[in-house]
């Protein structure tokens, strides 16, 4: 867990619990609403679960849409634990209890698609900041925005080595993208640091909405008695195996 002032974690506990070195906080942030910051978070946070991670997730966001759905299928998911986070700079509160206490290897925060102060609260207490961009002008844009905000970060904090990476994932892209898609993913890629992977329009997001975790519907699926809920199968497996590889390429960048 990186602070900028600092380099933070005295290892020292004095209690029987013991602190989680490995430890990483995701942030999920844009200044966009509706850019798939809460779809990428339950994807990854998906991903996560599927290989054992224990995770913590954080909701920032107003309108509390992660908590919401984590409320309906998280509550008996023993390597969920959740909250919301009312204040920016509570993070720092709660990563540090979750360090000290062991029991959390990824933190993943959700954030509000909106400017604020609340950006640089969270970015001091983050490991990476990841940012969602869908391939159109407003969400280009936007993202042009929020990377000029990193920037800005950077010049006003007095350890900028010690600020965390931000890196955008491409998010909602589909198979054959039309000729505007395909020059404005020429724009982020020429521009931004942008993830190999991309997180693609799947209808498998949309189930997981409605419906709870990937993996899980993954497996519900894959022991059905219903051969044509089997035959679905791989393309949850897909949807897993994708969230996989960009988290993997995230914890790449920590």
């Amino acid at each position: 867990m990186a602070e900028l002032g600092s380099m933070m974690k005295d290892s020292t506990v004095e209690d029987e619990r013991v602190a989680n070195d490995d430890m990483k906080v995701i942030t999920v942030m844009t200044r966009k609403g509706g850019a798939g910051k809460t779809t990428l978070t339950q994807a990854l946070m998906s991903a996560a679960v599927s290989r054992g991670k224990r995770c913590l997730a954080l909701d920032a966001d107003p309108q509390q849409g992660l908590h919401r759905w984590l409320d309906e299928y998280a509550r008996d998911e023993p390597l969920v634990t959740y909250r919301q986070l009312e204040f920016a700079e509570d993070l720092e509160a709660a990563a540090n209890e979750a360090y000290e206490a062991g029991e959390v290897d990824l933190i993943f925060v959700d954030t509000q698609g909106a400017a604020g102060a609340w950006a640089d609260e969270l970015a001091a207490q983050s490991d990476v900041l990841v940012v969602p961009m869908k391939l159109g002008k407003t969400d280009y844009l936007i993202t042009i925005d929020t990377v000029n905000w990193y920037s800005g970060l950077l010049d006003r904090i007095d350890q900028p080595e010690l600020a965390p990476p931000l890196r955008v994932v491409v998010s909602g892209a589909t198979a054959k993208p039309t000729v505007t898609e395909k020059e404005f993913e020429t724009l982020a890629v020429e521009n931004f640091p942008v993830l190999p992977t991309y997180f693609m329009f799947r209808k498998q997001h949309l189930d997981a909405a409605a419906g709870g975790f990937l993996h899980n519907l993954a497996e519900a699926k894959r022991t059905s008695k219903n051969g044509l809920e089997r035959s679905h199968v791989k393309h949850f497996d897909e949807a897993v195996q994708e969230a996989s590889d960009i988290l993997d390429e995230i914890m790449g960048e920590i």
